[in-house]
């Protein structure tokens, strides 16, 4: 009895197929692949050091992080850009900041969401050196809105103030997001409106700068987001210097509209 031949590339093929059905059943696995972006990390310490935020741009690629970020509620200057270089490994990441007021922020975590990831943190060095914790991470959608809420001004008792937000869909050279746009005050005898100087986001991080219509130069600064992953509202600094509303001081709240 003959049989007929079987051409030597089919065999191969069939056993190239059989041998990956076989390493998917055996559980393989690929690398998250991370969201691209303005990130946001709360570290909470186990410890006497409290609660500090990281935050700016992140970018993968392959297996490789890498981000420019600020510090914020730390030993380090706020307002000094920090390296961060690490690496993805299936669902999990390791994320380490270049020396920096010398100290030096270690993060471990793991996630089953691009835009979300659990985990620990250690420092080693600085004034915070030996502080560990707790992180959790996550991406920040663009801010692009409108965000308003009652202020406390010399121009009236019932004065609300709103900014209108564009986000850049890229990032600064410092790994913040510039924010541009204009504010509306309400109900107000000292200024009608604003123009954004300069403003940016960094995680769930605000620094806003502007320019009232009666020559006053507003500032929201310090300001968190709420719920980096989700925001509905943020919450800061506020004061005015020149103009006819000179020496306003309060800590608004505004909710996105």
């Amino acid at each position: 009895m003959k049989f007929a031949s079987f051409p030597k590339f089919s065999l191969l093929s069939l056993l190239a197929g059989v041998l990956a059905l076989a390493l998917t059943g055996c559980g393989g696995t690929s690398n998250l692949n991370l969201t691209q972006g303005n990130w946001s990390v709360t570290a909470v310490s186990s410890g006497s050091v409290g609660t500090f935020y990281i935050g700016g741009n992140l970018t993968q690629n392959k297996s490789t992080l890498s981000g420019t970020m600020l510090v914020i509620g730390s030993c380090i200057n706020p307002s000094q850009t920090v390296a961060f270089t690490g690496t993805v490994s299936g669902k999990n990441i390791t994320l380490a900041s270049a020396t920096s007021s010398g100290q030096v922020i270690t993060i471990t975590a793991s996630g089953t969401t691009p835009s979300a990831l659990t985990g620990t943190y250690a420092v080693t060095g600085g004034c915070d050196g030996g502080d560990s914790g707790t992180v959790t991470a996550s991406a920040v959608p663009s801010i692009n809105a409108t965000w308003s809420g009652p202020i406390a001004s010399q121009g009236g008792a019932n004065v609300t103030l709103a900014f209108a937000f564009t986000q850049a869909a890229t990032p600064s050279a410092d790994g913040t997001f510039a924010l541009t746009g204009n504010a509306t005050f309400t109900n107000s005898s000292c200024s009608n409106t604003a123009t954004l100087n300069t403003a940016f986001i960094a995680g769930p991080y605000l620094s806003v700068t502007g320019l009232t219509d009666d020559g006053g130069i507003f500032s929201y600064t310090n300001v968190l987001l709420n719920n980096p992953s989700a925001p509905t509202s943020m919450k800061g600094g506020y004061d005015v210097s020149g103009g006819n509303c000179d020496g306003d001081l309060d800590t608004p709240t505004f909710t996105k509209q």
